[in-house]
C-alpha cells in the first residue's frame, strides 16, 4: 500500500464501479468515506477487511441534502481531516424515450446526476479550497454524447456534468484544485449483467472499437491515477474509458 494520501470520498461507493473505485483508493493509500443512500449495500461495507483496518467509512447520505452534506462532510474532516479526493460518482436513470419522459423522472434524474454533483463539489471544494490542495473526479457518461439511447434526463444531467466539470477546473485551479471527468461507456456491473441477455450484452459489444464491455475496474483504475500525485498536471480534461464507444 502506498503513503497515506489522506481522506477520500467515493459517492455511490457501496457498489459496482463505486465500489472498484473505494477499493483502488484504498490501494493507493488513501482512507475513503463510502457515501451511499443504500442502507443495505451500505452495510456490506461494513463487512469488508477495509472496514475493520479502520481504511473505510460507511457514510448513508442522500447528496441531494445539502444540510446532511454539509453535516457529513464537515464531521468527516473534523474526524479524518480535510477532503483530499472526491469522486462524484452516484447516479440513477429510469427507462424512458424523449418522448415518453415525465417531468416526474426529469427532475428526478437530474436532481442526483447533476444537483447532487454539484452540492457535493461545493462543498468539499470549500475545504480543498482553504487547504489549496484537492482533487475532484466527475463520472459521466458516453450518453452525453449521443452514443446510446436512454432518458434525456439521463444524457442531459451528464452533459451538464462535463460543463460544470470545466468551470470548476478554471474557477478552483488557482486554488490548487484540480478538476477532471471519466466518460464511461458500457460498463459490466452486476447491475447492468443482471439484467440483459446473453444477445444484448453482444450487441453492446458491437459498439465499441475494443469488441469488448469495461469492466468497473477500468474506471477505478483511471479514477485512481487522475487522483495520484502522478496526475499532478492534468486537469479540466474529460478521459473517455468506453472502449472507444466516444472519442473526445
Amino acid at each position: 500500500m502506498s503513503d497515506n494520501r489522506g481522506l477520500a470520498v467515493v459517492t455511490g461507493g457501496a457498489r459496482g464501479i463505486g465500489e472498484a473505485i473505494v477499493d483502488e483508493l484504498v490501494a493507493a493509500g488513501y482512507r475513503v468515506a463510502v457515501v451511499d443512500v443504500n442502507a443495505k449495500a451500505l452495510a456490506k461495507t461494513a463487512e469488508r477487511e477495509a472496514f475493520r483496518a479502520g481504511l473505510v467509512i460507511p457514510v448513508e447520505l442522500s447528496i441531494t441534502d445539502r444540510t446532511a452534506v454539509e453535516r457529513e462532510l464537515g464531521a468527516l474532516a473534523a474526524s479524518h481531516g480535510a477532503i483530499q479526493a472526491l469522486v462524484n460518482n452516484a447516479g440513477m436513470t429510469l427507462p424512458a424515450t424523449f418522448l415518453d419522459q415525465t417531468d416526474e423522472d426529469w427532475n428526478r434524474i437530474i436532481a442526483v446526476n447533476l444537483t447532487g454533483t454539484f452540492i457535493m463539489a461545493q462543498v468539499a471544494a470549500r475545504q480543498m479550497v482553504e487547504q489549496r490542495s484537492g482533487v475532484i473526479v466527475n463520472i459521466s457518461s458516453v450518453s452525453a454524447h449521443g452514443v446510446r439511447t436512454g432518458p434525456a434526463a439521463y444524457a442531459a444531467a451528464k452533459a451538464g456534468v462535463e460543463g460544470l466539470s470545466r468551470l470548476m477546473a478554471v474557477q478552483l485551479g488557482p486554488f490548487g484544485v484540480r478538476v477532471n471527468t471519466v466518460v464511461v461507456g458500457t460498463t459490466a456491473t452486476p447491475w447492468l449483467l443482471s439484467r440483459k441477455s446473453d444477445e444484448e450484452l453482444e450487441t453492446m459489444r458491437s459498439t465499441t472499437l475494443t469488441g469488448s464491455i469495461g469492466e468497473p475496474a477500468d474506471i477505478a483504475k483511471t479514477v485512481a491515477f487522475l487522483c495520484s500525485p502522478s496526475a499532478k498536471h492534468i486537469t479540466g480534461q474529460m478521459v473517455s474509458v468506453s472502449g472507444g464507444q466516444w472519442m473526445p
